[in-house]
């Protein structure tokens, strides 16, 4: 009787964790959930990263478990970058490796949109549904994007690791912060060249991939993938690119 107790608990965590979205194009998965993360504070992984699927054409990102890194996947090719590090380097993920959440998708080809001004976020969040939707995209649904180009300023983090009671400062190469169940390493550029990639949530999946309230989560890399983490304010110069899923 205990071990089928044990196997109900075990099929009921993974069909929370993992939630395929057929309704959603480009095979959309998603691992976790933003919005259960934030309101328990449970931060244990819910997918091994050597489950996630590391083909051509396979972007996502997400955050590692205990919210000690962050995780991106480009184009197959699958990194983390841990809190430990200094200034957010990116490395290969190992066999024990776990997400606390992560969304990816497939992506056969992209079209590229000139960015014809200097924008903020906000101005570049309403310039990516509008072109998405313009070029067939549904603005109710969620879908990938991706950013070519220079950044007059991004504003960055890695997580670090669950909040504590104590956490210490390292101004000379970021602050770390407490931030919701997390602490982070901040990292504020100016002047840097690189790719974004993102994920629109549409309606059904705002708070599930993306923070409550909020329709976008990006990641950031290098041009030479060498450090990547998460998001949090960007401007994007005139002469960058967005690049959309072709439908």
């Amino acid at each position: 009787m205990k071990h089928v107790r044990l196997f109900v608990l075990t099929l009921f965590f993974s069909l929370w964790a993992f939630r395929a979205v057929a309704s959603e194009p480009f095979d959309v998965r998603v691992f976790g959930n933003f919005q259960r993360m934030s309101q328990t504070g449970d931060t244990r992984g819910v997918v091994m990263l050597r489950e996630i699927l590391t083909l051509p054409g396979s972007y996502g990102l997400g955050a590692l478990g205990g919210l000690r890194g962050e995780i991106l996947l480009w184009d197959g090719k699958l990194l983390v970058s841990r809190g430990h590090s200094a200034n957010g380097a990116t490395e290969p993920s190992t066999p024990t490796d776990e997400a606390i959440f992560f969304v990816e998708t497939r992506v056969e080809a992209w079209d590229e949109v000139a960015i014809p001004s200097d924008m903020t976020r906000a101005e570049f969040e309403l310039f990516v549904l509008q072109t998405a939707v313009r070029r067939g995209l549904s603005g109710d649904r969620a879908f990938p994007f991706s950013v070519r180009g220079s950044f007059p300023r991004l504003l960055w983090h890695v997580v670090t690791g669950a909040s504590t009671a104590h956490s210490d400062r390292n101004t000379e190469v970021a602050r770390i912060h407490s931030q919701g169940h997390a602490r982070n390493r901040v990292f504020d550029q100016a002047n840097v060249v690189g790719f974004l990639l993102g994920f629109y949530s549409g309606v059904a999946l705002e708070g599930t991939i993306s923070h409550p309230g909020e329709r976008f989560h990006v990641h950031y890399a290098d041009a030479g993938f060498s450090v990547s983490g998460h998001v949090d304010d960007y401007r994007i110069a005139r002469g960058a690119v967005l690049l959309l899923p072709r439908r």
